[in-house]
């Protein structure tokens, strides 16, 4: 994965144009809040979004049953619980 740049929360209201450059580059960006690490803004398709094998929701069709066409609404019941 490339080396991850930081972006403040100021810099990234302000230059949002910056973010979306970064993307299509396929840079990952660290989002700062007062000087700290915040969150990761990854491009989709990055390494560790897509086919993570630590991470079980990219393995879920290796084990979910087919259940035909669902709704937004039904996969995040499914997923997340409620009625």
């Amino acid at each position: 994965m490339k080396r991850s740049t930081a972006i403040s929360t100021h810099q990234l209201r302000m230059e949002f144009g910056r973010v979306l450059q970064a993307m299509k580059r396929g840079e990952p960006l660290t989002l700062t809040y007062r000087n700290r690490p915040l969150a990761r803004i990854v491009p989709v398709g990055s390494a560790g979004l897509s086919g993570d094998e630590d991470d079980p929701l990219s393995r879920l069709p290796d084990h979910a049953e087919p259940l035909g066409d669902l709704s937004n609404v039904e996969i995040d019941r499914a997923l997340y619980g409620g009625s």
